[in-house]
């Protein structure tokens, strides 16, 4: 598959081995400009592994992923340009399970971080958009509280302001809410969804079905590294061909959350 205008992420036959468990089995697919699309799978099936290695926070074993005009080959033995990475890492913004804020800064100050030490941005134009991110994930009154005085909820939203300052055109979203109380999850989830609606370029792995159902353009099921199954909510929740789709969506709404 090659870029084009209609595709924003391209990904080639992902292989990732952690020693001898093969985790991602040559996994390929692409997500156009503004798509939503979420990943749900049982838990170890490889759907957080895959977010991990678009950014290189793990090292593909072979394939070729592009981002956004940048585009980096990986394969056994060879030594993928640090430059390169830093290239493909700037396309995308990346929230995880748990929130990594700095506990020695303010929420303005891990919000501007990247700003200045990434992207060599004077103090005063950082915290400008800082600010506005701030807003924008309706927080702003939080400027300069720590993040132990902060919820979970609140933290998580800071760090989605944090990603969304470097301004991205991805961004990848790593199980969001699985590290919150349930009555915080609707917060971050509210954020999440305006900017799907805003037109954000998302992936999202999670197991918040009804999310799913509402935002994502297109839901991939995984299973033990593999795309087993890819389509609109309509035809993943009420219509899903693959048997192993069909167990996973049972035992899920049946209760069974360890899925």
């Amino acid at each position: 598959m090659l870029m084009n205008d209609n595709v924003i992420i391209n990904v080639e036959r992902l292989h990732k081995w952690f020693g001898k468990l093969h985790v991602l089995k040559g996994v390929s697919f692409s997500v156009s400009p503004k798509e939503v699309m979420v990943l749900i799978g049982r838990s170890g099936s490889g759907k957080s592994t895959l977010l991990r290695c678009l950014n290189f926070l793990e090292e593909p074993s072979s394939g070729v992923i592009s981002v956004a005009g940048e585009t980096v080959v990986t394969a056994p033995g060879k030594r993928v340009d640090p430059k390169k990475i830093l290239a493909l890492r700037l396309k995308m913004g990346m929230v995880f399970q748990e929130f990594n804020l700095f506990p020695h800064m303010t929420a303005l100050g891990n919000v501007i971080e990247g700003l200045i030490t990434v992207k060599k941005m004077p103090k005063d134009e950082a915290v400008a958009i800082g600010e506005k991110y701030l807003a924008k994930v309706g927080l702003l009154d939080k400027r300069d509280v720590f993040p132990i005085r902060l919820s979970g909820g609140q933290k998580q939203r800071i760090a989605i302001a944090r990603s969304l300052a470097m301004e991205p055109q991805v961004m990848l979203f790593d199980e969001p809410t699985s590290a919150l109380d349930p009555e915080l999850i609707g917060e971050v989830l509210d954020v999440m969804k305006q900017l799907a609606s805003e037109g954000t370029t998302m992936m999202v792995v999670t197991h918040e079905m009804s999310f799913a159902n509402d935002v994502a353009d297109r839901i991939i099921y995984v299973d033990h590294g593999e795309i087993v199954e890819q389509g609109p909510p309509d035809q993943i929740f009420n219509h899903p061909v693959d048997e192993r789709t069909q167990i996973f969506l049972r035992s899920f709404l049946c209760g069974d959350r360890s899925v």
